[in-house]
C-alpha cells in the first residue's frame, strides 16, 4: 500500500542533559486525524537512530493509516536506565499534548518498537503510574523481556548471531543498559528492568513478533512473555516469523508490516 506520507523533522519533544530529545513525525498527507504510534528504533540500547528504517518499515506501516513519530532517546554512551524509559514517556506525553495541531488522534497512542525499541515500548504498556506517559497499545518486534537470562538463552539456543553483529558484545547489551559489568552484579535491578516481571501490569493489547531462529534474542523471550499475560488475563498475542533471525529481512515483508499495522490500527481505534 502506497500514500504520501508527510514528514515534520527534528521536533524537540523534550531535553535531558542540556541537550535537545527530538522526533520525527511521519504521517499520511491530507487533513484527517490520524491515530498515532511512537517508534522507537533497535541497537541494543547502544547504537541506532530514529532516522533507521523509514522507508523499509515505517513508511509500509503509514501507508495503513497510521501516523508514527520516530523518537530519539538516550543511547547507554550518555546514560543508563531509567533514562532510556524516561525518555519514552516524555515523548507519548509529548504526542499526548501536542498531536491534535498535527492532525494525530490523542486518546488512544500507541507504541511500537525491534529489539531495544521493542523492550521500551513494552516498558510504556507495563510500568508508570501516570496515564498519559503509558501506551495503549504495544507491538514488539523480537524484545528482550526477561533481561536477567537473555545472554544465557542466547548460548544455550547455540543459533547463529545476525549478519551485522560479529562477536559478542563485552558487557552484554542488557548489563550495559542496566550501567554493570555483569548482569549478575544486580539481578534484583534486572529483575526490576523486565518485562516479563509487570505482565500482571498490562494496559491494553500487545503484539509480540519473533523469529525463531533469533540468535541474538531467542525467542523464548517473546513465548515465556507471552504465556505470562495470557496467564494474567491481558490481551497478547504472539507471530513467529519461521526462519527468521535478529532484525532478518523476513520482518519488511508486506504480511509482517500488514500484520503489524492492522493490529495498531484496531488497537488504537477501539472503544
Amino acid at each position: 500500500m502506497s500514500v504520501s506520507v508527510r514528514t515534520i523533522e527534528d521536533i524537540d519533544y523534550g531535553s535531558a542533559g542540556g541537550a535537545p530529545l527530538r522526533l520525527d513525525l511521519h504521517r499520511p498527507a491530507g487533513d484527517a486525524t490520524v491515530p498515532c504510534v511512537a517508534y522507537f528504533h533497535g541497537g541494543g540500547w547502544a547504537v541506532g537512530s530514529r532516522k533507521d528504517n523509514v522507508a523499509s518499515r515505517l513508511a509500509p506501516v503509514i501507508g495503513h493509516g497510521l501516523a508514527v513519530c520516530s523518537v530519539s532517546y538516550r543511547l547507554t554512551d550518555v546514560a543508563t536506565h531509567p533514562a532510556q524509559l524516561e525518555d519514552a514517556r516524555a515523548a507519548l506525553a509529548w504526542v499526548r499534548a501536542n498531536g491534535a495541531e498535527h492532525g494525530l488522534a490523542t486518546d488512544r497512542v500507541g507504541a511500537w518498537g525491534a529489539s531495544a525499541g521493542g523492550w521500551i515500548a513494552l516498558m510504556l504498556a507495563l510500568t508508570g503510574e501516570d496515564p498519559v506517559q503509558r501506551a495503549d497499545a504495544v507491538c514488539a518486534w523480537f524484545p528482550p523481556t526477561d533481561l536477567e537470562s537473555v545472554t544465557a538463552e542466547r548460548e544455550a539456543a547455540g543459533l547463529a548471531l545476525p549478519p551485522f553483529l560479529v562477536g559478542r558484545p563485552v558487557p552484554d547489551m542488557e548489563a550495559r543498559l542496566l550501567g554493570l559489568n555483569s548482569i549478575r552484579d544486580n539481578l534484583e535491578l534486572a529483575h526490576e528492568a523486565s518485562p516479563l516481571t509487570h505482565a500482571a501490569r498490562a494496559r491494553g493489547p500487545i503484539l509480540l513478533i519473533h523469529g525463531d531462529a533469533d540468535g541474538l534474542i531467542n525467542v523464548s523471550q517473546s513465548r515465556r512473555l507471552h504465556r505470562a499475560l495470557r496467564e494474567a488475563g491481558a490481551d497478547s498475542e504472539l507471530l513467529v516469523v519461521d526462519g527468521a533471525n535478529h532484525e532478518d529481512g523476513p520482518f519488511h515483508r508486506p504480511a509482517i508490516l500488514s500484520a503489524t499495522a492492522g493490529f495498531l490500527l484496531a488497537s488504537l481505534s477501539a472503544r
